[in-house]
């Protein structure tokens, strides 16, 4: 009777440790997963058992099993809460991107390497610090129609009209970084 006592309590005690230690690392995910850092879980257990083994916390072979249990899962869970950030940054990202596609309202910057090859008159303009041509000048302005406004105003097909064009010469101006003013264009066409 006394073996089958001391087996079930050896049983009760791996069990009750291993229960224990599952609800003690799902708690810590659920608590660092709310600011976004879930693979902290590893940190946290990893620091509970550096303070249970130099004796900070109390000496109990219940609670040394299920710290030991614990960390067994806190290498996957670093892995885990990694993955799953990234995951996370990776949909917040997709989320604002597509609401920022249905306003019409991104203006996020190309690579630095795409740059030269997708805006050759402003990379020209900045690079050789020189003023722009008429040509550049009205290739940014019709570029600027085609990529951002007549999109944002709802125009597709149709033509800028005359307020819309003076203002998009002067952001083409603006954009190759002259800051030559309306009278001197005039005068260069």
């Amino acid at each position: 009777m006394q073996l089958i006592l001391i087996a079930a309590e050896a049983v009760g005690l791996v069990i009750g440790s291993l229960l224990v230690a599952t609800l003690l690392c799902s708690l810590l995910w659920y608590v660092f997963r709310v600011v976004l850092h879930p693979e902290l879980t590893a940190v946290a257990v990893l620091t509970l058992s550096a303070l249970a083994l130099t004796g900070e916390l109390p000496r109990s072979l219940f609670l040394q099993m299920a710290l030991s249990f614990a960390m067994v899962a806190a290498l996957p869970l670093w892995f885990t809460g990694r993955a799953w950030r990234l995951a996370h940054r990776q949909r917040l990202a997709a989320s604002q991107g597509h609401r920022a596609d249905q306003s019409f309202v991104s203006f996020r910057a190309p690579r630095p390497s795409a740059n030269a090859r997708l805006y050759p008159a402003i990379t020209a303009c900045i690079s050789e610090a020189r003023p722009p041509t008429r040509d550049e000048v009205h290739l940014v302005a019709s570029r600027l129609w085609r990529e951002g406004l007549a999109r944002r105003l709802g125009c597709h097909a149709g033509p800028a009209s005359f307020a819309a064009r003076r203002m998009l010469l002067r952001a083409a101006v603006a954009a190759l970084g002259g800051s030559r003013t309306e009278g001197e264009l005039r005068r260069k066409q």
